[in-house]
């Protein structure tokens, strides 16, 4: 009987992890393709195929398009959250605390450009569907209050300026590194600068964000980075 037990206990937690596995290739499959032609143009027929399931499936885990979407969404936001907050930042003081975030955050976007376009299609559509997620609403505080313990913990120390607010210094961090991703093809159109390397955009995000906070600007640690080449504008042939 205690076999018969133990063998039907195994039995639910490996269908429980292949659906698990088969959920999260599903959100990695759809992501990709909302991100690249937004909510109405994604193709489920595509993202079955791609997932290597049927699309009835699609209907079985999320309920249709939107329900596919909302869970696209909420698990973008939760994972650049989670991410964030495994960042350990215990041991340093204020000044590099900020600065091992802002790069963080700048970084996350370089390597998760899906992130970006997924975000930027959501402004679009009015954040429509997010307003669904009430679990992105949940998890903002939390991350949130990552950024200000370390500004609290600057301004208590005098390095960090008492008017800073924190929503305004995280939408400052945000917008700048947000930028850096979702203007990356027309920008550097423009002005011929090529955003492979992420680098000098981290320090340079770092470095404003740094005196936008601090109190002693002259007292900040000088960094370098080398910008990314830049070749001058085309002017149209007359």
């Amino acid at each position: 009987m205690a076999s018969t037990t133990l063998s039907a206990r195994r039995t639910d937690t490996e269908t429980a992890s292949a659906t698990d596995r088969v959920r999260a290739l599903l959100l990695e499959v759809a992501a990709k393709e909302f991100s690249s032609r937004g909510f109405a143009g994604a193709r489920l027929e595509k993202i079955a195929a791609d997932a290597n399931i049927t699309r009835a499936m699609i209907y079985y885990h999320f309920g249709g398009r939107e329900g596919l979407y909302v869970a696209v969404l909420e698990d973008a936001y939760n994972s650049i959250w989670r991410a964030e907050h495994a960042i350990r930042i215990d041991d340093l003081e204020p000044i590099k605390s900020l600065r091992r975030l802002v790069e963080f955050r700048v970084g996350y976007y370089i390597d998760n450009p899906t992130f970006v376009a997924l975000v930027s299609i959501e402004n679009q559509l009015e954040a429509k569907h997010l307003r669904r997620v009430k679990s992105v609403t949940l998890s903002a505080a939390p991350s949130l209050e990552h950024t200000a313990a370390v500004l609290a913990q600057g301004q208590a120390q005098g390095v960090f300026r008492m008017d800073v607010d924190v929503v305004d210094l995280y939408q400052v961090i945000v917008s700048m590194g947000f930028f850096n991703v979702a203007n990356r093809h027309t920008f550097g159109a423009i002005f011929g600068r090529d955003f492979a390397d992420g680098s000098h955009m981290r320090t340079l995000v770092a470095d404003v964000v740094l005196r936008y906070v601090s109190t002693d600007v002259g007292a900040l640690p000088e960094h370098s980075a080398s910008p990314p080449s830049c070749k001058p504008p085309q002017r149209p042939a007359r």
